[in-house]
Order: C-alpha cells, then sequence, then structure tokens
C-alpha cells in the first residue's frame, strides 16, 4: 500500500475515508465519505458514515516512497494520528489486498513483512470492506498468516462473498493450520466457489522447506492442507520463492508438484523481493536469476508439458530466454513497482514485470536494455 506522512489537527483517532469527491475548478477539497475504525464494532457501524472535507494544501504532493499522491474516486485512505496514513484501497488497481493480522506461525528467512506480536486488524478490515463501493476482479486476504485469527477470517470471508459475489477472493495462507479437516471444510463453506488458498512449497524436500520457513514439520502441515482443500474441491495455487537454498532442485520441485498435486488450479515461480528478512538474510538468500536460468527452464517446460497452468512472477524479461517470456507476468503490485534507467528505452518495458522498488538494495547482473531484435543483428 501507498503510505504518506502528513497531520490533520482534527483526526484524533485512525479513521477510514473512501474518497467520494476530488477538487474541481474552485473547489478545493477532497471529500472522504467513512467513520473512525474503533467506532466499528463486529464490522458494523455503531452510528453511520460521516464525511470528511479536507483542503487538498493540507494533503501531501506525494507518497513516501516519492511517488505523486493522487487519490482517485473510490480510494479508501486511512488517517492516522500519529501522521503515519495509507491509500488501504485503490478503486483501479487490480491487485488490492486487505491485511488482517501482522502475527504468523512460521519465521520465513525471506519473510518481506516480519511478523509482529498482537498486531490483527479485523475492525479495519470490516470497515475496509464496508467502504469499499465498486467490485473489485479480485480481492486478495493477506497476513502475517490470516488462520491464526480464525474466527475473524470466516466472517471476512463471508463479507468479501456477500459483498462482491463476482470477484475471486485470494487467500495468501501456509495451510498449516489447514491439516485439520475441520478448519478446511469451514473455509471452504465461509469462502465459497470462488476462493483460491495461494501456498508456499519451497521444496520437495521437507527439510529443506521447514528451514527456509523456520519451523519443524511446517512442510507436511501444508502438505496435509492443500490435501483437505483438494477434498473440498477448494481451489489451490502453489508458489514457492527461488532462492539460495532452493535453487538447484527446481527440477525435482516442479516433478514433485506435477505428481503430487496434479489437480492444483496455478504455480507461480517467483523472484525473490530485497527487504525486510530477506534483506537482513541477503548473504543466505540471494542468487541471481542468471544463475538459475538453466533450473528455472526445465522447470517450466516440464510443468507446461505436464499440461499445468505455470506462471514467472517479479522476474525481468532481460533475464529471461525469449521462450519463457510468454509465461512471465507483470505480478508485482503498482504501488511498489518502478523501472530503472535502463528499462526506458527497452522496447519490452510495457511487457515487463519491472522491479519491487526494494530492487534498489539489489538486483539482477543481468539487467539490460532490450532493443528491437533487427538492430541486434
Amino acid at each position: 500500500m501507498k503510505n504518506f506522512t502528513f497531520k490533520l489537527d482534527y483526526i484524533h483517532n485512525a479513521t477510514l475515508g473512501r474518497v467520494d469527491a476530488l477538487p474541481v475548478g474552485s473547489r478545493n477539497c477532497y471529500t472522504f465519505i467513512g467513520n473512525q475504525v474503533d467506532k466499528v464494532i463486529n464490522g458494523k457501524n455503531n452510528d453511520g458514515l460521516e464525511f470528511y472535507n479536507v483542503p487538498s494544501i493540507e494533503l501531501p504532493s506525494e507518497t513516501n516512497d516519492g511517488s505523486i499522491f493522487k487519490p482517485n474516486i473510490g480510494d479508501v485512505v486511512l488517517f492516522n494520528p500519529s501522521g503515519v496514513c495509507s491509500i488501504e484501497y485503490e478503486s483501479v488497481s487490480h491487485s488490492n489486498c486487505i491485511l488482517l493480522t501482522e502475527r504468523c506461525n512460521s519465521k520465513c528467512i525471506m519473510c518481506v513483512q516480519p511478523p509482529k506480536p498482537c498486531s490483527d486488524s479485523l475492525n479495519l478490515a470490516f470497515a475496509l470492506v464496508e467502504l469499499i463501493n465498486n467490485e473489485p476482479q479480485c480481492i486478495g486476504i493477506t497476513g502475517g498468516e490470516p488462520t491464526l485469527v480464525w474466527d475473524g477470517l470466516l466472517e471476512l470471508l463471508n463479507r468479501c462473498k456477500e459483498k462482491f459475489p463476482s470477484a475471486d477472493i485470494q487467500l495468501l495462507s501456509n495451510a498449516r493450520l489447514l491439516k485439520n479437516y475441520t478448519r478446511s471444510k469451514a473455509l471452504s463453506e465461509a469462502g465459497g466457489d470462488r476462493l483460491i488458498v495461494c501456498v508456499p512449497i519451497y521444496s520437495d524436500i521437507d527439510q529443506i522447506h521447514d528451514k527456509i520457513v523456520g519451523v519443524d514439520g511446517a512442510f507436511w502441515e501444508a502438505v496435509n492442507g492443500i490435501y483437505n482443500l483438494e477434498r473440498l474441491s477448494v481451489s489451490v495455487e502453489i508458489r514457492t520463492v527461488v532462492q539460495l537454498m532452493n535453487y538447484k532442485r527446481l527440477p525435482q520441485w516442479s516433478e514433485f508438484i506435477y505428481r503430487f498435486f496434479p489437480f492444483v488450479k496455478h504455480i507461480a515461480i517467483m523472484a525473490l523481493e530485497p527487504i525486510g528478512l530477506s534483506l537482513n538474510n541477503l548473504g543466505d538468500v540471494w542468487i541471481d536469476p542468471v544463475d538459475y536460468i538453466k533450473m528455472l527452464e526445465h522447470s517450466i517446460k516440464f510443468l507446461n508439458r505436464g499440461d499445468m497452468e505455470v506462471s514467472i512472477f517479479n522476474q525481468q524479461l532481460c533475464t529471461l530466454p525469449r521462450n519463457l517470456w510468454k509465461f512471465s507476468k507483470k505480478s508485482i503490485s503498482e504501488w511498489k513497482n518502478i523501472f530503472f534507467e535502463e528499462c526506458e528505452r527497452c522496447v519490452e518495458k510495457s511487457n515487463c514485470a519491472g522491479f519491487f522498488s526494494a530492487s534498489k538494495n539489489q538486483r539482477s547482473r543481468g539487467i539490460k536494455t532490450i532493443v528491437p531484435l533487427e538492430e541486434e543483428l
């Protein structure tokens, strides 16, 4: 989400506001409709929605990452009395997520958002769903680990299903708690037939997976959770993040996925985002994409020949052979998607995933400008 810093003297409590009107002509105010988050009881406003007219001069011109602050009609902004504020929902974005908690029961060595205790955001999540007034194509639910807030997760899934009946609901989970069939069944009933659970399996070897996530036994818990979801006809996406500990076994990993999870809806092979614990542990996790291309190419070809839907996330086209370009997706959320100087003249820029803003910390040595084929000759 986009963050920005400013203080409004009349904001004394965390307040969500949906942009209802923009400054036009002589009108110099943004109008927000919403309410204080702490007034939301079980997700329902107890005293109705309120209007907030905020003079545009009082809002910042830039977000904290330097991008222009220019909200659209339907965007939902969280105002904090501390002055650290954020755009929680962007009406024109295709990658909106609801953060349910920052707690987690894993300790992944490359976690981009290190876990925080006692950091559930139920009221905020419920209030956000209430304020969204355009049905998104897809809405994500993320954490932390969302299943740790079990009752709240089920309630949130029900609300999303009722308010956005045509939207896909994408739940990011390590699936460890879903080893319990009763829990998986409750999740299935709450999420409905548009739910897809995205589960990381980092290796075909349980010890490698467990070492990456920092918990013994996590591999088999996730595997059992995936099988429970399949028994209940819940769609599953399997993900992996390519890193130093697992890149050599990408071919074996792909064969493992093909043989043991032939039912999954989608497989995502993801490049590393160098931020959070990933940046702290860079020497233990970073492997340049150009150094694992052969293993990646083998995996993609194997899964594709097996008629499995597979994609490459977060990787630049210039680091991939042309025969893999069709598998590459523009997967990085708009608010943290950047391009470097080499990209300005690149003929494939509009088709490329680009970079995480955190890629300023670390990027591939294979980055280059792609020129028209006739110029290469």
